[in-house]
């Protein structure tokens, strides 16, 4: 069951981010699955420019800009479209961490 419920948070925190950034720059997938589908490429090719591109800032840069082709593709939008719903994506993905970060800190349980 814990299982479960990590899956849930995780998909949450990671594709609904990319689904609100899709609907904000009026993309023309902005479903789950799409969001999925374009998390998990991503994911993949972060990885392998990673373990290829010994410069962290070379790294960056790749990812970045291979990341905003694959969410113009998937989710049908513009490369600058791309790199706008990244930003936005990440940008909740930080407020979601600094309240749940908050809430630890401050012994506040999500069941109690």
């Amino acid at each position: 069951m814990e299982i479960l419920i990590a899956i849930s948070v995780l998909a949450g925190v990671l594709v609904v981010p990319v689904m609100i950034g899709a609907k904000i720059v009026n993309a023309r997938n902005t479903g789950f699955g799409s969001a999925l589908v374009a998390v998990i490429i991503m994911a993949i090719f972060s990885a392998g420019i990673g373990g290829f591109v010994g410069n962290d800032i070379i790294a960056f840069v790749a990812s970045a800009a291979i990341g905003a082709m694959v969410l113009a593709g998937v989710l049908g939008t513009t490369f600058f479209g791309g790199l706008a719903i990244s930003v936005i994506a990440t940008l909740i993905q930080l407020a979601v961490l600094f309240v749940l970060a908050g809430s630890v800190l401050a012994g506040v349980t999500p069941a109690g």
